[in-house]
């Protein structure tokens, strides 16, 4: 009696076309899927572009990065301090915001010339640009304590960016999304990267 045929399994060969054919269709894909997403204005799968309009978020935004958002990042959670968000403030219409979350609902707040204070402690910014000498200093302010479902929003380039120093605190329910990708950029080092 003959015994059955069984398919072979794949060989180490076989195992790396089907990974390096992936590693080559997976980034054109998502490329593919940001131009469609930006020219047309499409929301896919809970995925939305942006084009980054302004220096208030550099180093780590520089304006005209192209950068994906998660806009069902928050739908079981909140926001967590240091998350890069998406959000409109009331009474502003529609228009979106990105800043970074420096301090949720519970914290206190506090900042004087480049250093930020939250619950006491200076906090570690690596992702924070420089402040240039020949600029005049962020203003100080706080000590403010967040209100719970709220969030202290900042820029990353403190001395260029409009923020929760100056327009108060944002409700959550307000954000529509984490930015998780840059997937364009002058810099083509930073193409295809994630956003920290």
């Amino acid at each position: 009696m003959e015994s059955p045929e069984y398919p072979s399994t794949p060989t180490r060969r076989n195992r790396r076309w089907v990974l390096w054919t992936l590693a080559i269709t997976l980034p054109v894909a998502l490329f593919v899927l940001f131009v469609f997403t930006v020219r047309l204005g499409l929301r896919a799968g809970g995925v939305r572009a942006y084009v980054i309009s302004s220096a208030a978020m550099a180093p780590t935004l520089e304006a005209g990065d192209g950068v994906f958002v998660n806009n069902f990042a928050y739908a079981s959670s909140m926001p967590g301090r240091g998350d890069v968000v998406t959000f409109v403030r009331d009474g502003m219409g529609e228009t979106v915001w990105v800043k970074r979350v420096i301090a949720i609902g519970g914290d206190v707040i506090q900042g004087s010339g480049d250093q930020i204070i939250l619950n006491g402690q200076v906090l570690h910014e690596p992702y924070v640009a420089p402040i240039d000498s020949s600029e005049p200093l962020p203003d100080p302010f706080g000590p403010i304590t967040v209100p719970l479902g709220k969030l202290f929003l900042i820029g990353d380039s403190r001395q260029n960016s409009n923020d929760s120093r100056y327009f108060g605190c944002v409700d959550s329910k307000n954000v529509r999304g984490k930015v998780t990708y840059i997937l364009s950029s002058k810099d083509p080092a930073r193409n295809f990267t994630r956003v920290r």
